[in-house]
């Protein structure tokens, strides 16, 4: 009986691997969707190119190996066949690794003819129905098929998920690796995690940082998703609402919340997603009105706080404009008046109470023009600074008092000083301005020298560098520079000094030259230069000969910066001064300006907006001449702006030898 059963076994087995055969060489014959099932071999099976997103743990791999090695495997995976003679796994490599763990020699199989494109899809439809995929799985899976060229709309439809779904999975895809963890580990809910996708990584990292690292009072380990969603919103996300630019590109912006599907549920305050482009914007809002600003009222000054937005401050300077730091907190500075409100006839039922309103009202109008008034009076006295102060989103005018300066004369008495008036101040800050261009030009040209001074030339010396040597061989050379030159019997007294100038070779000569040059213009003064400063005209020169590419750069770099701010201040100086002549021409007239409207001094009317034209009898008709005004100059000497000297001018030579003292005092 034992006998016929085990040879029963046997020919069940030999029938099962003899119609497996017979099924394999069928194979080939396969038509596309035609599925055949059959027991193959492992050691005939290839794991599926499309399934690297897949992870598979060790102990999950091990618990379903124990079950096949008792039970079998109880559902068939799917393989296509290769042109090798093999197969490829196209869904069910979990049960194909747990076979090959349990020992056994064959899996039972549907075999089926699939593009790639066809095994790919059906591999990710299965795991996605079985739910074998975690969310960050599926997340790598649409990016990869975002990456292909495939949209979402063609994602949601092949594989049967809503818009919503696929995005928030291809989010996830943006985690960074610690909250990544995570998530893999269920520290946090995957509502928790589509909340972290929202943000760049520097967001997430800052927040993961400061909330999820470690535990303790600033922990939000455990809170709610909608709470945490909100907390991030309002830490983190631009409003809109905060900002005072021109939104109305921002309303179909895609980078709005309002029109993203991600934040659907983040309430109808919009926030932008395109930081960039939110502080373009910003600034660009900024700047504008700053100018603004400064174009109606000449006397105004530009300025940031400590921690104001430095780009912005660059900007209105490379324009020509002066942009100064504020040294104190702005509750120190004057508000600019603020005008009252004009009551609204809809919020009084009783007419009584209307008019009482609009008494209030006209009374602090009133005081309102008075405070204008005094406030731009004190301003155009020079005795209140009138400040644009350019905020994070604003630009706010603030108002400084100026106190009088204490000075002393050659007698030690002291005596106070009147604060200048703008257009003085304006002129003064011109000529320190140009002052300022060439400290700069006089810093920067050292730099070239001193930069350049390793590769001197050794080609003749022109007739104007030897009249430069006259000017500059009083001061000496430093002891590196005589090693340099070979010079060794160098003594202290001027004799040997001498001698030893004589009894130089050409080439040395020129090396000494320029090597004293180098070093006498070291010692210039960068400080209150002038634009006739005979040291910083040579040393320009020189530079040119030499490094013409290097100083030529440096003066195009800071001039240009002070022909801007000339530019612009002799702009607001025209204006304020016209403003000055028609004041004084309307004072001649007995018209004075308050708040805006022209009032008869003497019996207080309020005239028309155009002066009356002037009896001839009284005083003649006022005029506004354009007077000529002549060109400013800093200082006495030549044009700042010419850097050569005359075609005929000699320096004096001085001898060898003199002594420093006398050249000075020549």
């Amino acid at each position: 009986m034992k006998k016929n059963q085990k040879t029963v076994a046997a020919k069940k087995q030999n029938s099962n691997v003899n119609a497996t055969a017979s099924t394999a060489k069928n194979v080939g014959a396969l038509v596309p969707f035609q599925s055949v099932s059959m027991n193959i071999p492992l050691d005939e099976i290839d794991p599926s190119p499309f399934n690297l997103d897949r992870t598979i743990g060790e102990k999950e791999l091990r618990d379903l190996a124990d079950s096949i090695a008792q039970h079998g495997v109880q559902t068939d995976i799917k393989v296509r066949p290769t042109e090798n003679g093999r197969y490829e796994i196209v869904y069910g490599e979990r049960r194909f690794r747990a076979s090959l763990l349990a020992g056994k020699m064959t899996i039972p199989a549907k075999v089926e003819q699939m593009t790639d494109e066809q095994a790919e899809t059906c591999l990710i439809i299965e795991n996605l129905q079985r739910e074998n995929y975690s969310a960050m799985e599926e997340g790598r899976i649409f990016r990869r098929k975002q990456e292909e060229g495939m949209s979402v709309a063609a994602i949601c439809e092949r594989f049967g998920k809503k818009e919503d779904y696929v995005r928030s999975r291809i989010n996830l895809t943006t985690l960074i690796p610690e909250v990544a963890e995570m998530l893999d580990h269920e520290d946090i809910t995957l509502e928790m995690a589509k909340e972290f996708a929202k943000y760049d990584p520097d967001i997430q990292k800052e927040v993961y940082e400061q909330h999820f690292r470690n535990d303790g009072f600033y922990s939000w380990k455990g809170i709610p998703a909608k709470e945490f969603a909100k907390r991030l919103y309002d830490k983190y996300m631009t409003k809109l609402d905060c900002y005072h630019f021109d939104k109305t590109e921002c309303g179909t912006c895609g980078h709005n919340t309002l029109n993203q599907v991600l934040f659907s549920d983040c309430g109808d305050c919009g926030a932008c997603r395109n930081m960039a482009c939110l502080l373009k914007k910003n600034e660009d809002f900024l700047v504008d009105k700053a100018l603004s600003l400064l174009k109606n009222d000449a006397r105004l000054h530009l300025a940031v706080t400590e921690e104001g937005d430095r780009a912005i401050a660059e900007r209105l300077e490379a324009m020509g404009h002066e942009v100064v730091t504020l040294d104190k907190g702005l509750w120190n500075y004057i508000d600019e008046p603020e005008m009252p409100e004009a009551p609204d006839p809809k919020d009084y039922d009783d007419e009584d109470d209307l008019q009482f309103a609009k008494d209030d009202y006209e009374e602090e109008m009133k005081e309102f023009k008075e405070a204008c008034s005094e406030i731009e009076f004190e301003v155009s006295e020079g005795t209140m600074l009138k400040y644009a102060v350019i905020r994070s989103k604003e630009v706010s005018i603030l108002y400084d008092r100026v106190r009088e300066t204490t000075e002393t004369d050659e007698d030690g008495t002291a005596y106070a000083v009147a604060p200048a008036s703008p257009a003085k101040a304006l002129r003064d800050k011109d000529a320190r301005n140009l002052e300022i261009c060439y400290e700069h030009i006089n810093k920067d040209l050292k730099k070239v020298l001193r930069e350049g001074s390793a590769k001197f030339p050794t080609s003749a010396m022109t007739e104007r560098e030897h009249q430069m040597l006259n000017y500059v061989l009083l001061d000496c050379i430093s002891g590196t520079n005589r090693r340099l030159l070979g010079v060794s019997d160098y003594g202290e007294n001027r004799v040997e000094r001498l001698k030893v100038a004589e009894t130089m070779t050409e080439e040395q000569r020129t090396m000494l030259f320029r090597m004293a040059f180098m070093r006498y213009c070291d010692d210039i003064y960068e400080f209150n230069c002038k634009a006739d400063n005979i040291d910083i005209r040579l040393m320009t020169e020189f530079g040119q000969m030499h490094f013409p590419e290097e100083t030529a750069a440096v003066l195009e770099r800071h001039k240009s910066i002070y022909e801007k701010r000339h530019a612009s201040l002799e702009t607001r100086i025209k204006a304020i001064e016209d403003e000055a002549e028609l004041l004084r021409l309307r004072e001649q007239a007995g018209i004075a300006e308050v708040a805006g409207e022209r009032v008869d001094t003497a019996t207080g009317e309020i005239l028309a907006a155009e002066l009356p034209e002037a009896e001839p009898t009284d005083y003649p008709e006022p005029a506004f001449p354009q007077e000529p005004r002549p060109d400013y100059a800093p200082c006495e000497g030549p044009d700042p702006d010419e850097f050569l000297p005359d075609a005929d001018f000699e320096a004096p030579l001085i001898p060898l030898g003199e002594k420093p003292s006398e050249r000075q005092a020549a």
